[in-house]
This record gives structure tokens, sequence and C-alpha cells, in this order.
């Protein structure tokens, strides 16, 4: 790179500041109310990050209204076996099986550890504890983790995931050598504490117009290779 990280990410900041400046977070609580999906705000936060892992945050609002029409709560929705929850959710959702699978474990796990899904216990540790609570989760991954520490607790993260990094990589942000926990790494020494909230949520209003722009064209370019090809038959 010709210049330094900072300065790359600082220029990238500020075009996309220019555009999506005016929108607000993309929190849980920016979106809905948390108590749609539970009664505790950092529950409703990780499941709505769940959601917007390796997806967007239309795919989770889609997935959202789903849950509140097709469940009583999310203690229906942790007893479902995934199959059942995958034909809940919205059709074409991205890593659909994976994500209920990884949804439904984490849910039990929390269950099993609080009696009940709240994840209230969080407000009685440091960073570094909610990191190693977090970290004993099995399927949870760091943009969870992240999200929920950034928008639930108010401390310094930075949530990322493969789709986000391969999106930033483009602009020479992030480096798709580094696995997500060495990226996730990365981008809190790069991204000051008190740009993180900011700077997430302009990413993250940035890549859910990329990936709608992405389908539109894709559902375009369908429907002008089916006017093709019928033209063709006929």
């Amino acid at each position: 790179m010709s210049m330094p990280d900072s300065d790359i990410l600082s220029e990238f900041m500020q075009t996309l500041e220019q555009s999506f400046g005016h929108l607000g977070g993309v929190g849980c609580c920016d979106l809905i109310d948390h108590h749609i999906l539970s009664p505790d705000p950092l529950i409703s936060e990780l499941v709505f990050s769940m959601l917007v892992w390796e997806s967007s945050i239309e795919h989770a609002l889609r997935a959202v209204d789903c849950i509140q029409d097709q469940l009583i709560d999310l203690n229906e929705l942790r007893v479902c076996i995934p199959e059942e929850l995958v034909a809940i959710f919205p059709s074409r959702y991205p890593r659909s099986l994976e994500r209920c699978r990884r949804l439904i474990r984490i849910l039990n796990t929390i269950f099993e550890r609080e009696n009940h899904l709240s994840l209230a216990v969080l407000r009685e540790m440091n960073k570094r504890e909610v990191l190693q609570y977090f970290g004993r989760i099995d399927g949870l991954p760091p943009f969870a983790t992240s999200r929920v520490i950034l928008f639930g607790l108010g401390w310094h993260a930075f949530p990322i995931d493969d789709y986000l990094t391969k999106m930033l990589a483009k602009h020479g942000i992030t480096d798709t050598s580094l696995n997500i926990h060495q990226q996730t790494m990365r981008m809190e020494r790069l991204v000051r504490a008190s740009d993180a909230l900011r700077y997430y949520t302009l990413i993250e209003h940035w890549a859910s117009k990329q990936r709608l722009s992405k389908a539109s064209g894709a559902t375009s370019s369908s429907a002008r290779n089916s006017k093709t090809i019928t033209k063709g038959l006929s």
C-alpha cells in the first residue's frame, strides 16, 4: 500500500459519509422494537447479529418478521430442529441451514447456563470476561460477539465477517489472508474506539446497498437471458 492503512480507511470513510452519513445505526434497537425478539435487549442484539452475519440488514429484518409471524418466542425457536427453522426463514437466505444450526445451538447453550434466555450477566463483567463468556459458546462467530459488544454494551469492537472482509478488501482496507479473528483484532487496532460505532454503521449501510445492487443486477441479467432464450425458441 502506498499509504498507511489508517489513511486508506479515512479516505474511504469520508466517501461513505457523503452517501450514508444521514442514516442512523444498524443495531437491533435502531431498527426494531427489541421486544419483538426478547425482553432482554442483549439477547435480541445477539439474535439480530446472527441474522445479519454473512448476510445483510434487509435479510435480517425479513427474518425477524418471519420469527414474529411463525413462532411464539425465542424459546420456541431454540427447540426447533434446524430444517424447521430454515422453512420458517425467508427463501434464499444466505447460509440458511448453517445459520439455523448455529442459532439454535447458541440459544440452547445460553439457556443451559442461565436457566433462561438472558444475557443480563454480561453487564456485571468487563470486556475480557465477556469475550471469555462468548468464546465458550460453540457456533458463535466473532462477528456476532463484536456486534453485541459494540451495540449492546457500548464498548470498543468492530464486527467483521467474510462478506465484509471481501467487500472492504477491494478498497485496500482488509486483508483476506487473515482469518476472521485476526481480521477483527486488526480492525479494532485500525479504528479508534470513538469512531467504531460510526464507521461500522456506515460500512454496514454501504455493504447492504452493494448486496442489493448485486442481487438486482443478477435478477436483471437473468430476465434478459430468459427473454433471449424465449426469443430463440420462438
